[in-house]
């Protein structure tokens, strides 16, 4: 009996072994139900490109913004600009023979930048001593106006703001 046991049980093994690898068989999904590796390439593609769209709608969408912004404070900033103007009332130029002090405000309004500043965008400058006495000393004699000695100019205290 023990023996027609073992027999049974050895037959029953491999039965039920073989019938469990069927049902996991059933249960993996065959390869001809798999999409295709284009399929999903395409797939993910779309997508990408969807998020693509969406980031470009947004970031135009967020140019827009600002340029309506930035357009106005760049229309104040260019108006406050046009009126401000920089008024110095007087300049001192040290050298080695006496201070000299131009009253800046006085010749600006009476002249116009360009006439000494030229076609540079005015502000401080450099004149050498040859650059300096030709325009100076050069106006003031042409328009017989202003000092044109070395000592009217060229001060060891300086005697005013007004200077020359």
């Amino acid at each position: 009996m023990k023996k027609n046991l073992c027999i049974a049980m050895m037959m029953a093994i491999p039965m039920l072994w073989g019938c469990s690898q069927e049902a996991k068989q059933a249960e993996a999904p065959t390869p001809a139900t798999m999409p295709p590796v284009e399929q999903a390439m395409d797939t993910a593609k779309e997508a990408t490109e969807a998020v693509a769209a969406q980031a470009r709608k947004t970031t135009g969408a967020a140019e827009e913004k600002v340029e309506k912004q930035v357009a106005p404070v760049e229309e104040k900033v260019a108006a406050t600009a046009a009126k401000l103007t920089i008024t110095v009332e007087s300049v001192a130029i040290d050298n080695k023979n006496g201070k000299v002090v131009l009253p800046h405000k006085k010749h600006a309004e009476a002249y116009g930048c360009p006439v000494c500043h030229g076609d540079k965008k005015p502000g401080p400058q450099k004149l050498g001593k040859d650059a300096a006495h030709a325009l100076c000393q050069g106006c003031h004699k042409e328009t017989k106006r202003g000092p044109t000695d070395c000592n009217q100019c060229h001060q060891k205290k300086a005697k005013s703001t007004e200077g020359c």
